[in-house]
């Protein structure tokens, strides 16, 4: 696929927290313009007011960080605005070389809120029904795309593209097939690199008899639908593609 952006615009791989920060105040910008409510689960919110917002935005990424230099499937990219130095947007792309779920499914915890806390519940809860079906599916060398996100000042000039772009071109030389839990806001630029849709998501966080804080979660941080997209290697779906990620063998591919 050719690329037509901005010249001036630069994909950069992170290798410094300090680097990280910068992408972390874009994300968070994207995020609150428009306001997207799970982003308040999945990450640390202490409160409404500037001093908190720093605050919580300093533990994120250290968090975030923390996170990825403990995993070297992690890859954190952002597009540089070279006539300004600001940062346009960014990502993370996860390139694993060999099964990273050895025992398939499991719960993901949540650490940035308190142990035990109905918030770090509900978001335990959401992140393990979003990733289920990666670690049931994807028990094998693969990528995926996580956390993208471009500044409103940047949108439609080619920046989600360039992101996309730079994992394609690491994992298309691997072989590679490629998975991603999307919104359906990405989903048109997911599909012009070769991704099609295998789910529609429901996120199911309702209980029996909730509290009223669990009902003020649901309320307040639902999740928006989630699709789950699939890319073959190089984004070749040819007669020898199975019906999804789940019919997938080691023969598969050979």
């Amino acid at each position: 696929m050719t690329i037509t952006t901005d010249p001036d615009f630069e994909v950069r791989e992170i290798h410094t927290k300090e680097e990280y920060a910068r992408l972390v105040d874009v994300l968070w910008t994207a995020n609150f313009q428009p306001y997207n409510p799970i982003f308040t689960a999945v990450h640390p919110i202490s409160g409404p007011t500037p001093t908190d917002r720093k605050a919580d935005k300093a533990y994120d990424t250290t968090l975030r960080w923390t996170a990825h230099v403990n995993n070297p499937a992690s890859h954190f990219i952002y597009v540089l605005d070279k006539r300004t130095g600001r940062v346009a947007g960014g990502c993370e792309w996860l390139i694993f070389h060999d099964n990273p779920f050895p025992k398939g499914p499991q719960t993901i915890p949540c650490t940035w809120y308190p142990e035990g806390s109905e918030r770090a519940e509900y978001t335990s809860a959401f992140l393990s029904q979003v990733f289920f079906y990666r670690m049931a599916w994807l028990r094998r060398r693969h990528a995926g795309v996580n956390a993208m996100g471009v500044h409103p000042d940047y949108r439609r000039r080619g920046v989600g593209r360039l992101l996309m772009q730079w994992g394609h071109d690491r994992i298309d030389e691997l072989g590679y097939e490629s998975f991603i839990e999307g919104s359906p806001m990405g989903r048109w630029l997911y599909e012009e690199f070769g991704y099609r849709r295998v789910v529609s998501l429901h996120v199911d966080l309702e209980k029996r008899n909730p509290s009223e804080e669990w009902s003020r979660l649901v309320y307040e941080c639902r999740p928006p639908a989630i699709l789950l997209l699939w890319r073959p290697p190089r984004g070749v779906w040819d007669e020898k593609v199975p019906d999804g990620p789940w019919a997938v063998d080691e023969k598969t591919w050979s």
